[in-house]
C-alpha cells in the first residue's frame, strides 16, 4: 500500500456509498482505501478494514467525549482522541508519546490536523450532498500520518457522530 504522504495535493474521498447502510469508505483516484462500518444498528463501535490491518473504534465511557482506536480483537487501545467542552479543539494522543492537534470549523464543515509543531498536516472538508462526502487533503509529509493512516478514519468517526448527536454537539 501507497503510504498517504503520496497522496499530497490529490482529493481524497470520505464517502458513505449508501443512504441507508452505516458503512463508510475512504477512496482515492487509484481505488478503495479503506472501509468503516457500524456491526450492528445502534451500536456505536465501529470497524475499520483497511491499511493493511483490521481496527476498532470505540467509545470508552459514554459520560466522556474521548473515542479510542484498537486493533481489531485486541483489549488494549494505543490511540485516543479527546476534545474541549465545545468540541472546536482536540488532540490525538499516541501510544508513542507523540500529539496531534486538532481544530474544527463552525458547524464541523473543516477539521484541521496540526503536529506538535503547528504544521498543518490534512484538512478534513465537509461538501453537501444527501449522502455524507468530505474531501480530505494531505498538506504534508509526515511520518506520523504513514506510519498511522487510520487517524482519517478515527476523525470522520468524530465528525459522524457529532452530526448524529445533533445541534447540542456542532
Amino acid at each position: 500500500m501507497r503510504p498517504l504522504s503520496s497522496y499530497i495535493g490529490e482529493d481524497l474521498i470520505l464517502i458513505q456509498p449508501s443512504f441507508l447502510k452505516r458503512e463508510y469508505e475512504f477512496q482515492s483516484s487509484s481505488g478503495l482505501l479503506a472501509k468503516m462500518c457500524f456491526p450492528k444498528f445502534f451500536s456505536t463501535t465501529a470497524v475499520v478494514e483497511g491499511f493493511g490491518e483490521k481496527y476498532e473504534i470505540i467509545r470508552p465511557s459514554f459520560w466522556k467525549s474521548e473515542i479510542a482506536i484498537k486493533k481489531f480483537g485486541y483489549d488494549l487501545s494505543f490511540a485516543t482522541l479527546t476534545t474541549n467542552f465545545f468540541r472546536t479543539k482536540g488532540s490525538i494522543d499516541l501510544q508513542s508519546g507523540k500529539k496531534l492537534n486538532l481544530k474544527f470549523g463552525a458547524f464541523k464543515r473543516i477539521c484541521e490536523v496540526f503536529s506538535e509543531s503547528e504544521e498543518i498536516l490534512i484538512v478534513i472538508q465537509n461538501r453537501f450532498s444527501f449522502k455524507d462526502k468530505n474531501i480530505v487533503t494531505i498538506q504534508k509529509s509526515s511520518t506520523i500520518v504513514d506510519e498511522n493512516p487510520w487517524i482519517i478514519m478515527m476523525l470522520w468517526y468524530f465528525l459522524i457522530e457529532s452530526k448524529k448527536n445533533g445541534a447540542g454537539a456542532s
